[in-house]
């Protein structure tokens, strides 16, 4: 009997699960397992991102159970808990997703390094991204560093069906029988962390649930809603991505029947809704391509930035941090992240031009601190995300585009719904004051003035890019 073992990473769910389809079909028994990886338990997760973490394994060792397997879980490092496994259960083969990220990178190495001895390979195949990291080219060859031309060749690239979730998975008697090692997700400190208060859930029951209710409801109108903070308008897979709870070729397929039966103006909605997929896309093709992106300045003029620092920059981090920056708009959003361990997107751009533009906080604090508390960080896309609003990534905003927080807040929560609801100083404040609350005859109690006036930060801001520029 030929065995194989599934090592579950990012693709923790049966549905559309490209290695474990391949196993499934090249062996007769397979042996799923995930392994804890100190580099992320210690290191990289902040408690949000566990949380999900925890809920998504718990979820995949069901469905496992119910398909008559078991999800083995072994301590790392990866490269001697597979080599262990792959000797107990006699697997000649493991089957992995491909990751774009610099360290999976230098893990499968020493992965397939540590099987290589004892016959057996490891396999990655592509799973996380509709077209493969490595895959689109400018016309001389070279990665894509602008998103645009990118998402043109994106668009036109092929891109896979979705394969179907297997109604049984086979796995050997010993690996199934209670004595077989392995580690109680209960038992991981790390597993115990309870996440933002209002934590996303994980698990691919979860993301289905998420995914149905934004095609009913928000899909078709996502061009006109996907900036309105105040709105249920977004998808809210972030997260469900990230871990892999859902397939993103079954988002592809379902997304394109949807078009197929939607109105002109749904039609341009779901088109735009794939091109925020693109955008994740652009991003891990960055990263692969230069891995130093996630902690250096892609523009390297950006390492002579004058980032404010000492006390002066301690302080005003820490108000932004903690939500008392004096800008509701601003506010509001890091009040979410730290409530919810999620921000809407368009208030990720609105904090994170005002840390590194109106305050001038290096972007890597914010970059940082987003790694920590969101639960759907993901390395590409947070650091492009990061690099875009500081003005020195690839496909960077143009530094003398500095979103005003006042202006933002009034056009995209205009009734100030959004600022409401997380900053409970303004709850009573009606109207439009409530995206200028020092200008109020009385202004409420408990809130802070604002910490930099917007419009000389903004000169201030400019200056210093001038300055790198001469």
């Amino acid at each position: 009997m030929s065995v194989a073992v599934v090592w579950f990473r990012r693709n923790l769910r049966l549905d559309d699960n490209v290695p474990l389809d391949a196993a499934l079909r090249d062996a007769d028994a397979v042996v799923p397992v995930f392994v804890l990886d100190d580099h992320y338990l210690t290191a990289d997760f902040g408690p949000p991102r566990l949380a999900v973490l925890r809920d998504s394994l718990e979820a995949l060792e069901t469905r496992l159970a119910a398909r008559g397997s078991r999800l083995l879980v072994r301590r790392g490092p990866p490269a001697r808990a597979l080599a262990a496994l792959v000797r107990e259960v006699g697997a000649g083969t493991v089957y992995a997703p491909r990751d774009h990220e610099p360290y999976p990178k230098k893990r499968d190495a020493e992965v397939a390094a540590a099987l290589a001895p004892i016959g057996a390979r490891l396999v990655l195949l592509e799973d996380l991204n509709l077209v493969p990291a490595t895959a689109l080219r400018t016309g001389t060859g070279r990665p894509f560093t602008v998103f645009t031309p990118f998402s043109r060749r994106w668009l036109e690239a092929d891109k896979p069906s979705p394969v179907p979730a297997p109604a049984s998975v086979p796995t050997p008697a010993a690996v199934l029988a209670p004595p077989f090692p392995t580690v109680p997700l209960s038992r991981p400190r790390g597993f115990r962390e309870t996440g933002a208060p209002e934590n996303p859930r994980g698990g691919e029951d979860e993301a289905r649930r998420a995914w149905d209710a934004f095609r009913q409801h928000a899909l078709f109108r996502y061009t006109d809603e996907r900036d309105r903070p105040d709105h249920p308008g977004t998808s809210r897979l972030s997260h469900h991505l990230r871990f892999g709870t859902i397939g993103i070729r079954r988002v592809l397929q379902e997304a394109r029947d949807a078009w197929r039966e939607a109105p002109a103006a749904g039609r341009r909605a779901i088109e735009s809704f794939l091109r925020e997929i693109a955008w994740r896309e652009f991003y891990a093709g960055v990263l692969d391509a230069f891995p130093g992106t996630s902690a250096e300045s892609f523009r390297p003029e950006f390492d002579r930035f004058p980032w404010l620092t000492g006390e002066a920059a301690g302080g005003a981090f820490a108000a932004w941090r903690d939500g008392l920056t004096g800008y509701p708009i601003v506010d509001a959003g890091m009040r979410q992240l730290a409530r919810e361990g999620w921000m809407h997107n368009r208030v990720r751009m609105i904090v994170a031009s005002f840390l590194t533009k109106d305050l001038l906080i290096d972007w890597r604090l914010g970059e940082g601190l987003f790694r920590q508390r969101l639960a759907d960080a993901d390395l590409a896309s947070n650091a492009g995300g990061w690099q875009w609003a500081a003005g020195s990534g690839t496909d960077a905003q143009p530094f003398f585009r500095i979103f005003n927080p006042t202006l933002q807040g009034q056009r995209f929560d205009p009734d100030g719904d959004y600022v409401r609801r997380y900053v409970p100083e303004l709850a009573s404040v009606r109207g439009k004051g409530v995206h200028v609350p020092w200008t109020l005859p009385r202004p409420p109690d408990g809130y802070p003035a604002p910490i930099v006036d917007h419009a000389a930060a903004r000169a201030r801001a400019l200056a210093a890019f001038r300055a790198l520029k001469a």
